[in-house]
């Protein structure tokens, strides 16, 4: 198997301290790219939505914990790394989701 690795990417230019906390919008790129996606195979509107999440996740904080809210245009992340997540899967809360995106 063969992985790609987006060398542009925060994830890959910024160390994990720099990364964006609270609000963090889709990016464009994304947007563009999963809209052309879902026009060309017909991807139903909860596909699309948890495609713009997943990616953005991966293109924020490939390889790191993350605890995070889902907002109508994009996500808010409430903990980053293994320790800050930590408390949500001790005390997990409604509405708060924990990935480690690859």
């Amino acid at each position: 198997m063969q992985t790609y690795v987006d060398s542009n990417s925060p994830r890959h230019r910024l160390p994990s301290t720099e990364l964006p906390r609270g609000q963090v919008r889709f990016p464009e790129h994304i947007v563009e790219g999963v809209a052309k996606l879902a026009m060309k195979y017909g991807y139903g509107e909860d596909y699309a939505r948890q495609s713009l999440v997943r990616n953005t996740l991966a293109w924020f904080y490939e390889g790191l914990p993350v605890a995070y809210r889902e907002l109508p245009d994009g996500i808010e992340v409430l903990a980053l790394g293994f320790e800050e997540v930590g408390q949500y899967r001790r005390q997990p809360q409604a509405g708060i989701q924990i990935a480690q995106p690859s």
